[in-house]
């Protein structure tokens, strides 16, 4: 049974036939009822590499919740999608690259955060003793409100699915700012060794009703970077 709170042109909630009202983030949704499954037909390949495409997306998406919550959240407002989706949705289309069943996401392409106001300029990206230090460019033609927005950094380390992020940083006229990051060193069951970390970088304003497109800053290889800050010593003292 159907009820219509707001009369007979208002939306309708519950089941009517073969449609379905409710509401969704405050708004009426209508859909039609789900039919009852036949039985099941082998599925495509084409199929499959949705569900795949999904899996994928959803595994790296669950990690940085906190950080798309925000990120997406005005590209998603007035809409009856959640940040999470609006993620989701647009990672799933861009940034998974390959032919099934050799599907992968290309890190190069996904956005973490969308929106409009101007991005990092020449953003840079380097790690010592587990801290990350982002550089970006200061346009000395930047004024008010611009120079008051604040950075938004994120690390991904995909070996345990873990992420290290900072949603309120450095002002954008600062230039610089730091992110600590915890590396595993891979010496337990629970845990797998470090040794990639996938960087991004992005701005939101003071009043929070702005935000920049994210932009990929790099991939470190932990076990490189070692290696060529001990060669450097070794360099400096021989």
């Amino acid at each position: 049974m159907a009820r219509l709170k707001s009369g007979i042109l208002g939306p309708m909630t519950g089941k009517l036939a073969y449609l379905v009202g409710y509401e969704r983030l405050g708004q009426p949704v209508l859909r039609m009822k789900p039919k009852k499954r036949k039985k099941k037909k082998p599925r495509t390949d084409a199929q499959k590499a949705v569900n795949l495409r999904f899996k994928i997306v959803n595994l790296f998406i669950s990690a940085i919740n906190d950080f798309t919550n925000v990120g997406f959240k005005l590209d998603v407002a007035g809409t009856t999608k959640t940040a999470q989706n609006g993620a989701s949705s647009y990672n799933i289309r861009e940034a998974v690259i390959g032919e099934y069943p050799h599907l992968e996401l290309d890190y190069t392409k996904v956005m973490i955060s969308k929106g409009e106001l101007p991005c990092p300029i020449n953003p840079k990206v380097e790690l010592e003793n587990n801290v990350l230090t982002f550089k970006w460019h200061v346009d000395p033609l930047c004024g008010y409100p611009l120079n008051r927005d604040q950075v938004m950094m994120l690390a991904y380390l995909p070996a345990n699915n873990t992420v290290r992020f900072v949603l309120s940083g450095a002002r954008r006229n600062a230039g610089t700012d730091t992110l600590l990051v915890h590396l595993e060193k891979g010496d337990s069951e629970q845990s797998k060794k470090d040794d990639v970390i996938e960087t991004y970088i992005a701005f939101i304003s003071d009043d929070r009703l702005s935000i920049s497109n994210s932009v990929y800053v790099g991939r470190i290889e932990v076990g490189n970077f070692k290696n060529i800050k001990m060669i450097e010593k070794f360099l400096t003292t021989n």
